[in-house]
């Protein structure tokens, strides 16, 4: 970057051009524009204090941070920013002082640098002689393209839409990419103009008198031995056989078992409540070997008190759930600007990328330009979230499908043949195992527990949080639920 942009080779943009996709604001730009820049880019470094750009004077030059950060302050001299405890700053991959470049208009803030700091800068006579402004024209013309298509500013004209082009630019984010982390407190509007991004809610599921009574319902079936998996259970073509054998001869004793049975009952009662009264030792011995009777036993972990009683400490977890899909065309952080601050749903709500270009454009700015017209229309653009217990409840029942469903598919399918040696292989080392994802509530009364990280959401939102994706439970098998039919060929 110390030649000039004439002495540049094109290899040498192309590799300017691999390495500074490091930078978020420089990977928005168009590929042809990102070569442009490439050849162009020149390399800075300044230190603490050094004013970059100075309110009240015209831009010479556009500046991309490589390292370190810098402050944005309405005064000259930038000594505002070492005297305010929450300024305006700008980190690795943010850019600044395009529009001065663009515009004979003097430079509206002063950037200062917090720190020593390294730039990427694009002088304004390299700017021009390339023919970046070109490229910058075209992708406004995009953007200009995008708000004409949209209703909400049908009834604008070209003018007063260029203004609203000028004041957002695109921006660029990857599939699963951290969007917000709260939109309903973002000084901004987001326009998706192309992709489409997921609203995510996360609660606190101990605070659910639904999440409080499923818990302890699924606890309750908890047993003494831990559950088998499937890994240790016979292959269906063993099941099978061993049907055969316990079934020969074919003769029909159903009606002889159906009445036995039901003299059983009668006997010793039968329930399906959450715990199993049935006994081994009523059945009769042409059914198989015995069912183990489920003796209840007390469960000892730590317990935390919640609003609805107690509830195992480590059953204290959070959850993201998706309450909403913001597809290309839809506008982010519009849908309560008109309501009063009363009536706003104020609760934190994380966007997602789902492989996405976004416009942002600064609330405050966007409120200036709008009329009564467009005021109108926002009235009619309102979106309703479910409540956290809506969403509490969803999550548990969708929980209950995929396990059903994982079990489902262990029955039917045919386990896969193990090769008669399997080498060790050396476990890799990780700040956690997967598998944290996943509460077991099997596990909570013992001695050893896997490490899983802990989420620190903000104060002023949740306590720290265990995130989980989630949750296994301990369930009734069918053969106790349905003695009659507990052989494995009769149930397949």
């Amino acid at each position: 970057m110390q030649k000039l942009p004439s002495w540049r080779t094109e290899p040498e943009i192309q590799a300017l051009y691999n390495l500074l996709q490091v930078l978020n604001s420089y990977r928005n730009y168009s590929e042809p524009l990102q070569l442009l820049l490439a050849r162009v880019m020149r390399f800075e470094r300044f230190g603490r204090r050094r004013v970059m750009v100075k309110k009240g004077q015209r831009g010479n030059s556009f500046y991309f941070i490589y390292m370190g950060t810098v402050a944005v302050t309405e005064d000259e001299d930038g000594s505002s920013a070492f005297l305010d405890p929450h300024p305006t700053l700008l980190h690795k991959g943010d850019c600044f002082g395009e529009l001065g470049l663009m515009s004979p208009s003097v430079r509206r803030a002063t950037v200062v640098c917090m720190e020593e700091t390294e730039f990427l800068v694009v002088d304004r006579e390299d700017f021009f002689a390339n023919k970046l402004d070109q490229e910058f024209q075209k992708d406004a013309q995009h953007r200009f393209e995008f708000f004409r298509k949209m209703d909400l500013f049908e009834s604008w004209s070209d003018e007063k839409l260029w203004k609203l082009v000028t004041l957002g630019k695109v921006e660029k984010f990857s599939y699963g990419q951290l969007v917000l982390k709260d939109f309903i407190e973002s000084p901004s509007i987001m326009f998706v103009c192309k992709g489409s991004c997921e609203v995510l809610r996360l609660i606190d599921l101990g605070t659910s008198p639904f999440y409080y009574k499923w818990i302890w319902q699924h606890l309750e079936l908890i047993d003494d031995t831990s559950l088998k998996t499937h890994l240790n259970e016979p292959s269906p073509v063993e099941r099978f056989k061993e049907f055969q054998i316990k079934s020969y001869p074919v003769q029909d004793f159903s009606t002889l078992k159906l009445k036995h049975l039901q003299k059983a009952w009668e006997q010793q009662g039968s329930s399906f409540s959450r715990r199993i009264k049935t006994s081994g030792n009523t059945l009769p011995k042409t059914l198989g070997p015995k069912i183990k009777s489920r003796h209840p036993h007390s469960l000892e972990c730590p317990m935390i008190n919640t609003e609805y009683g107690e509830l195992p400490e480590e059953a204290a977890v959070g959850a993201y759930i998706k309450i909403h899909t913001v597809e290309e065309g839809e506008t982010v952080g519009l849908h309560q600007i008109l309501l009063p601050e009363n009536q706003r749903d104020m609760r934190p709500l994380v966007l997602v990328s789902l492989g996405a270009e976004v416009i942002r454009i600064r609330r405050e700015k966007f409120w200036e330009l709008i009329d009564s017209e467009v005021k109108e229309k926002l009235y009619r653009f309102q979106i309703k979230y479910p409540s956290d217990e809506d969403m509490c409840q969803k999550f548990l029942q969708e929980n209950s499908w995929n396990i059903f469903r994982k079990d489902l598919m262990r029955l039917l399918l045919k386990p896969r043949q193990r090769p008669s040696f399997i080498p060790i292989r050396p476990k890799k080392k990780g700040i956690y195992n997967p598998k944290s994802l996943v509460l077991d509530l099997c596990s909570l009364d013992k001695e050893t527990k896997p490490c899983y990280p802990i989420f620190m959401a903000p104060q002023k939102y949740l306590p720290p949080l265990r995130i989980v994706q989630a949750i296994t439970a301990p369930r009734y098998k069918i053969q106790e639920l349905l003695p009659q039919y507990k052989n494995a060929g009769v149930l397949v």
